[in-house]
């Protein structure tokens, strides 16, 4: 049986919060909404879907408001859909259909790297060069998939407008990840991207070093629904958090990041210049 997406266990533990609020036992509700008592059983154990009707059914049965009902109708329909990342064979996506997931759902993302520009903001050159370090041991399609994949993701979220916010490491900008004109042309267009709405870039230099996440690059999520999570990528896959305290304490960790980088004029400063120094470097080889 297929691992039930990101979004049927947000639909299910909404629902499961209502039926609860409600007073509800799963036998007395599925009496209520004209179920068996099996079908609403495997919706809440994640065996079965649930349809948008159902949904609107069970939202009604548990007293939900309007908007709360027309939220979680559009979950159930999204998480009946194909995702467009379908296309992407196991060995392209790995472990990270449940970040794209979320990603594609996001209206605010917060994103914080030490090492590395962060995937959203990648050329394909560096993107190819980071993907192929990560995982030596893929062979040229997929690493060429796995980069074709980051820059559908980089369009999608073009189109869908989700606000980017982004705390970057100075080493990120300093190191010649592909080589200094691949790192050029990264920072070239880090800087053409930070200049654009929606695309917030800040640096944090090496003279603010003693801050709070130090090591720990995460991305805070933020739903269209409100819903908020943490994601922290580590090897061979990734950590999701969902307990609102975690969250909590990784909104105040990124708060502290935010004030202790650069502003934002100073930022983009700062890119032209370690930008201009590496096609110097690249001039100097020449």
């Amino acid at each position: 049986m297929a691992t039930p997406s990101l979004r049927r266990r947000r639909l299910v533990g909404a629902l499961r919060s209502l039926r609860e609020q409600a007073g509800y036992k799963i036998t007395e509700a599925a009496k209520e909404a004209g179920f068996s008592q099996a079908k609403l059983s495997d919706i809440e154990a994640l065996k079965s879907g649930v349809t948008g009707d159902d949904t609107h059914a069970l939202c009604q049965l548990y007293g939900a408001d309007e908007a709360t009902t027309d939220a979680l109708v559009q979950l159930a329909r999204q998480a009946r859909r194909r995702d467009w990342w379908a296309v992407y064979n196991d060995d392209v996506l790995g472990s990270f259909s449940g970040f794209i997931e979320l990603e594609d759902d996001a209206r605010e993302i917060s994103e914080f790297e030490a090492d590395v520009i962060p995937g959203q903001l990648q050329t394909e050159a560096y993107a190819s060069t980071v993907i192929g370090r990560l995982a030596p041991d893929l062979d040229a399609d997929t690493i060429k998939q796995r980069v074709k994949l980051r820059m559908d993701r980089q369009q999608r979220a073009r189109d869908r407008g989700s606000e980017l916010w982004v705390v970057i490491g100075e080493g990120a900008l300093r190191q010649a990840t592909g080589g200094h004109a691949v790192m050029a042309e990264q920072l070239d267009h880090l800087k053409e991207l930070a200049a654009k709405p929606g695309i917030t870039v800040q640096v944090l230099p090496h003279s603010n070093l003693g801050h709070s996440a130090m090591g720990v690059p995460f991305t805070l999520i933020t739903l269209r629904d409100g819903a908020r999570y943490v994601y922290i990528e580590v090897i061979p896959g990734g950590v999701y958090m969902e307990d609102s305290r975690d969250i909590d304490q990784f909104a105040s960790t990124w708060t502290r990041l935010q004030a202790t980088a650069l502003d934002l004029d100073r930022s983009a400063t700062m890119i032209g210049r370690i930008a201009h120094e590496h096609r110097s470097s690249v001039e100097d080889y020449d």
